[in-house]
Parts: C-alpha cells; structure tokens; sequence
C-alpha cells in the first residue's frame, strides 16, 4: 500500500501561518519539519520507506526536502496545481493508496494499518478529524471530485463524505484525530512534549 505525503515547504512566512503570530515566521518554519519528520516516522512504521512519497508544495526540490529523502529513503514529487481537493485527487489517480497530511499530529501507525485493510474491503477511506476536517483518505480506484468542498471550514469532513458515498463505498474511521494548525494545538502540544526532536537540522 503506497502512502502519500502532502507538505508545504518550510519556508518562513509561507507555512504554519496561523502560529507565526506567537512564534514568529522562522518558529513556524521550525515547526513544520518537526511536523513533517513526524509524520514521515509514522509512515514508515506501516509502510517501506519505498512506499512513501512526501509531495512537497510548491515544489520538492527545497533542501529540507532532500534532507528527508536522503535520511529515511522516501520519495519526493511536486504536488499538482489547483486547490487540496484537485491536487488530493491527482494525487491518488497516479498512485491509489493513502493520502496524509503533515499537520496529522494525532495519527498513529494502527491507524495507518487500518486504513490499508479498510481498503480490501471498500472503494475509500476516511479518517475524520476533530476540528471537522480529516487527517487521512484513501483510495483504491479513483476519487470523486472534490470541487466545492469547502476548505478548512469545519464542513469539509461531512462535505467529502456524501462525495465518496456517491462514487462507491466508504469506510469511515475511528477515532477522530487531532491535527495541528493553531496556536492553540502548540500549546497542546507542548504542554504534553509530544512534538519530537528534530532529526534534520
């Protein structure tokens, strides 16, 4: 089962935007490797670092990247252009499988597990998350459309849903999972010391 990656490239001011008025741009910038790194080690304990493709955006050439494709032998490709739905569903034509963000702070590996399996069993996967988006989704034919779908509104989860249902069958899945997006999941989450240290500088 092949698990896809999508990340924003660390670039300060141009990712993690909403922590950069407590962290400022380069602490949101330091944020999202660890972020990144994290989500790459809970990939490669449900997959061969071979079965994992990190797409970064708006390209995969940044040097962070590299660093993660020559540290832990995953894979580097250029997410498409168009909005998430549109670069998710391209995404997934090429290489139906697994698709997971870099801010899925709360995902695990059994999670991971349970999608694949999910998959001989059902056309799509679902994960939703607790902030009414989802950490994960999965093919393995083809997506519907995502057209529409209101983005990082609180209805995309639900949005998606009626969309998958209508192109075949869905297993949706359970728990729902933390993300990270907000100065408030920072807080959580070092309150808790659940982001690790960085392997790459």
């Amino acid at each position: 089962m092949r698990i896809h990656i999508f990340a924003r490239t660390p670039v300060p001011g141009r990712c993690k935007t909403r922590l950069i008025p407590r962290l400022g741009a380069r602490g949101a910038a330091w944020v999202q490797r660890r972020l990144v790194e994290q989500a790459i080690r809970t990939a490669l304990q449900a997959a061969a670092p071979e079965a994992v493709t990190l797409w970064g955006a708006p390209d995969a050439a940044h040097g962070f990247f590299m660093q993660c494709r020559q540290r832990f032998g995953v894979r580097l490709a250029r997410q498409s252009p168009g909005d998430l739905g549109a670069r998710m569903r391209a995404t997934l034509r090429r290489a139906p499988g697994l698709l997971i963000g870099s801010d899925a702070f709360g995902l695990q590996p059994v999670d991971l597990a349970e999608a694949a399996e999910a998959l001989a069993h059902a056309d799509h996967v679902l994960l939703p998350a607790l902030d009414g988006g989802y950490v994960l989704i999965g093919t393995r034919s083809t997506l519907p459309s995502l057209a529409g779908v209101h983005w990082s509104s609180g209805r995309e989860c639900a949005e998606t849903i009626r969309r998958l249902r209508r192109s075949g069958t869905l297993r949706c899945l359970d728990p729902a999972r933390e993300d990270f997006d907000s100065a408030a999941d920072w807080r959580r989450a070092r309150r808790a010391q659940r982001l690790k240290p960085l392997i790459l500088g």
